[in-house]
């Protein structure tokens, strides 16, 4: 946690210094990402749209970093298929730790790559936005319709995570979900 506080301070300081037009301290370096090692293995025809959804989400916040590993990780994905045809989820077990459930019926009304997006938002602390929520935000998820096509998250969504990564460590809690678990 002491490192994560001095990260965020170092941040901070190199942010204000570009802010003010001051240079940064020399030697100053940026913060470490907090590393999320995820596997594809059982990800199916979502491999490549999650691959994406990682880009996205390590460009997008640069406090946290997504690596794929060959071997089963802390964070796995899964496709798979029901008899509805819809219904991806995740089961958060910490904070960048648990399971991402993609349905192989959704790729089929919204985008693969929405999707993705949309659920390892919940693996880095943000909730669904309910009805009604805009286009936007890629945490409105179906709610915005097939329509919708926006695979980034938007200022509000980064500086969210951003904050929580800031003030928390991969596995901590995250609040609407259960506490971890050894499994």
């Amino acid at each position: 946690m002491r490192r994560r506080v001095l990260s965020l301070i170092s941040a901070l300081a190199c942010a204000g210094a570009v802010a003010l037009g001051t240079p940064s301290p020399a030697g100053a370096a940026a913060p470490e990402p907090e590393t999320v090692p995820i596997d594809l293995l059982l990800a199916g025809s979502y491999a490549e749209p999650v691959r994406e959804a990682m880009r996205i989400w390590n460009t997008s916040v640069p406090v946290i970093r997504f690596v794929e590993q060959s071997t089963p990780a802390s964070l796995r994905v899964k496709e798979y298929t029901t008899a509805t045809g819809t219904g991806s989820h995740v089961y958060v077990n910490g904070l960048g730790r648990g399971w991402v459930y993609l349905e192989t019926g959704d790729a089929q009304v919204y985008r693969p790559t929405r999707v993705a997006v949309h659920e390892l938002g919940h693996i880095l602390s943000l909730p669904d936005l309910g009805p009604g929520s805009p286009c936007s935000k890629v945490m409105s998820g179906g709610w915005a319709g097939p329509e919708c096509v926006n695979t980034q998250p938007d200022a509000e969504e980064i500086s969210e995570v951003a904050a929580f990564f800031a003030a928390h460590d991969v596995g901590d809690p995250v609040p609407g979900w259960p506490p971890p678990s050894d499994d």
